[in-house]
């Protein structure tokens, strides 16, 4: 059956993979404070705070710390899209292919890495750092949907766009993307990191390691 429509994780599926696995952490080892990044993680995943207090407590760092507009752009630059990331989404935005990106990282440094393809681009669905008039961080957005359960938005793409779940082709690389499959889209897992990727419930096929997005192109119904 033709592909509709493509989502993609950012961090570490559309990106590289790097020593630091997502935007967040390289905010703070640009800080200079992965320690207390680590700590706030810790609080959230052993249920002493929400992920609304989670981010209460990152932007009141952020802006004690002095993250801003220019700090973002750095770790926007550091950031290395898989070789063909460009081309291949224009080539599918060509064929008609609804191209979605759905991750847990910054919409800003995605949107900053996709500017030439925007064109082709539905819809980033992310966190924004928003900025103040001094382009200091001054507070997070909120989605509509649960950060921790990515199906959530899924479901929304294939009631929206009345598309059947075989016509969606969902990519990511974590076990944070592995909640997708109750959706009934079919999952691709491209440089796993902490996922389980051999796991034909969660992803029906995966790519073990690939430097260019156009090795995805053989899971593409065109």
């Amino acid at each position: 059956m033709r592909t509709k429509a493509i989502v993609f994780d950012f961090d570490g599926t559309l990106s590289k993979p790097n020593k630091m696995p997502n935007s967040w952490m390289r905010i703070w080892e640009k800080l200079d404070k992965l320690d207390e990044d680590k700590k706030f993680y810790e609080m959230y995943k052993n249920g002493v705070i929400n992920y609304e207090e989670w981010g209460e407590l990152v932007v009141k760092a952020y802006r004690e710390y002095g993250c801003n507009k220019t700090l973002l752009k750095e770790v926007a630059n550091d950031t290395e899209l898989l070789d063909d990331t460009e081309q291949v989404i224009k080539e599918l935005g060509e064929k008609g292919i609804k191209i979605f990106v759905l991750s847990g990282g910054i919409k800003n440094i995605i949107d900053y890495k996709l500017e030439n393809v925007k064109e082709y681009v539905t819809n980033v669905e992310a966190q924004e750092i928003l900025l103040d008039e001094n382009e200091c961080v001054e507070s997070i957005t909120k989605l509509n949907h649960l950060v921790e359960d990515k199906s959530e938005y899924v479901f929304y793409i294939l009631n929206k766009y009345h598309l059947i779940p075989q016509e969606v082709l969902f990519v990511g690389n974590s076990d944070n993307d592995e909640d997708v499959y109750k959706t009934g889209v079919k999952t691709l897992c491209i440089n796993p990191l902490e996922a389980d990727y051999k796991n034909k419930v969660l992803w029906n096929n995966y790519i073990k390691k690939s430097n260019s997005l156009r090795d995805i192109m053989q899971f593409v119904e065109m």
